[in-house]
C-alpha cells in the first residue's frame, strides 16, 4: 500500500499521544472556552469545539482551564484569573482560544459572554469582553510564547437587538513572540458547520494533533483546507511575530541538521516535478499540504489560485448563460395529395348483327 499523507495522519491519530515534558512543571497553561448557549442567537458548535480543543491541548501538557456558556460575570472572572497566571515566571507558553460570537467596534475587537444583551455600542463595550485588553497584557509579560485562535466570527451576534456596522473581527497586529489566528479574514463571517465540530475548528484539530509540525505549517494547511471546503468564502488569517518555534505536541527528535534538510529538498524537489504540470486543482491542494512552508510553496499556491478562479469562473459562465435555444420542430410535412384515378376509355360496345 502506497504511503500518503493521509495514511500517516489517520495512522498518527490513532495512537496514544503521550504528554510534553513540559505536563508536570507549569510552563503550559491554556484558557479554552466555548460559547453557545446564547437566547438570541444560539450557536451549534462552539461547546464541542471546546470540548476537543480542550482535550487536544491537555494531552499536549498544558495545564488547561476548560469553561463552557459564560456569562459576562464568569467570563470576566476567567479572563482574570489567567491573565494573573501568566504572569507567573514559570509559565513559558500560553494558549488561548474561544469559540462563540465576537463582534469589533472602533477597531477593538470584543467576545460575547451568552447572557449579553446588547441593544448599542455603549452597551458592547460594557457588557462584553475586551479581547485587546487581554492581548495587551501579553507585552507586560515578556520572555512567553503566546497563542491566541479565535473561531469568533459568526454572523449575527446580536440577533436584532444590534446590529454591528462591520462584520466579523478586525484586525490587529500581533505583540511580540505571539500568534493571533482568526477562523476567517478581517470583517467576514465564518461558519459555524454542520457536523460536530465548526468547519474551522474541525481542520484545526486534525492539523494540531499531528507531531513535530510547528504551528504556522499547520495553519497554513488548515487555511488551505478551509478554502477549498468553503469554496473561497471563508478564508482563515493569521498575525504572528513568533520569534521561535512553537509546537501543540513537540517531538523528541532533535532538529534536522544538514543531510536530513538536504534530503527533505530532494524529496520536495521530486514531487515538484510530478505536480508542476498539473491542470488539477487537487494536485496542487495536495502538495501544498505536504510542504507548506518548501521552496515552491509561494508557486504552489498561485498556481491553485488560478486553478480555482477558472474553475469558478466557469461555473459563473454556465450558470449566467442562457440554455441554448432548441431547434424549431420542423414542420409537418403535408400528407401526399392522393393519386389521381385514371379512367380508361372503355371499348365501344359491339353491335349485334
Amino acid at each position: 500500500m502506497s504511503l500518503t499523507r493521509r495514511t500517516v495522519i489517520q495512522g498518527l491519530a490513532a495512537l496514544p499521544l503521550a504528554k510534553a515534558a513540559a505536563s508536570d512543571d507549569g510552563s503550559r497553561i491554556a484558557l479554552v472556552i466555548g460559547n453557545a448557549a446564547y437566547g438570541f442567537a444560539p450557536l451549534a458548535n462552539p461547546a464541542n469545539d471546546a470540548q476537543d480543543m480542550a482535550e487536544l491541548l491537555g494531552r499536549a501538557g498544558f495545564a488547561v482551564e476548560h469553561r463552557v456558556d459564560l456569562g459576562r460575570q464568569q467570563f470576566a472572572g476567567a479572563i482574570g484569573a489567567f491573565r494573573q497566571r501568566l504572569q507567573q515566571p514559570k509559565v513559558k507558553e500560553v494558549f488561548f482560544y474561544y469559540a462563540g460570537h465576537g463582534a469589533q467596534l472602533d477597531w477593538r475587537n470584543y467576545l460575547v459572554p451568552v447572557d449579553a444583551r446588547i441593544t448599542s455600542a455603549r452597551q458592547l463595550m460594557a457588557d462584553c469582553i475586551d479581547l485587546n485588553a487581554l492581548v495587551e497584557q501579553f507585552a507586560r509579560s515578556p520572555g512567553k510564547t503566546y497563542v491566541v485562535i479565535l473561531d469568533a466570527c459568526r454572523d449575527n451576534p446580536f440577533g436584532d437587538g444590534f446590529h454591528v456596522q462591520n462584520k466579523g473581527l478586525s484586525e490587529f497586529d500581533a505583540p511580540g513572540n505571539s500568534l493571533i489566528a482568526y477562523a476567517t479574514s478581517p470583517g467576514r463571517a465564518a461558519a459555524d458547520g454542520k457536523g460536530r465540530n465548526g468547519l474551522y475548528t474541525g481542520h484545526l484539530l486534525r492539523e494540531l494533533a499531528i507531531r513535530n509540525v510547528q504551528i504556522e505549517d499547520a495553519l497554513k494547511r488548515v487555511r488551505l483546507n478551509v478554502r477549498l471546503s468553503s469554496a473561497g468564502r471563508q478564508i482563515p488569517w493569521e498575525s504572528t511575530s513568533l520569534e521561535e518555534r512553537f509546537l501543540v505536541f513537540p517531538d523528541s527528535l532533535p532538529k534536522p541538521g544538514e543531510a536530513e534538510l538536504a534530503r527533505q529538498l530532494e524529496v520536495e524537489i521530486e514531487a515538484w516535478g510530478r505536480t508542476r504540470s498539473s491542470q488539477d486543482a487537487a494536485v496542487w491542494a495536495e502538495f501544498l499540504r505536504q510542504f507548506p512552508s518548501g521552496y515552491f510553496s509561494e508557486i504552489a499556491q498561485a498556481r491553485l489560485d488560478r486553478l480555482l478562479r477558472q474553475a469558478r469562473d466557469e461555473v459563473l459562465l454556465a450558470a449566467a448563460s442562457p440554455a441554448p435555444a432548441r431547434p424549431p420542430e420542423p414542420a409537418p410535412e403535408p400528407a401526399p395529395e392522393p393519386a389521381p384515378v385514371l379512367h380508361q376509355a372503355l371499348p365501344e360496345p359491339v353491335q349485334l348483327p
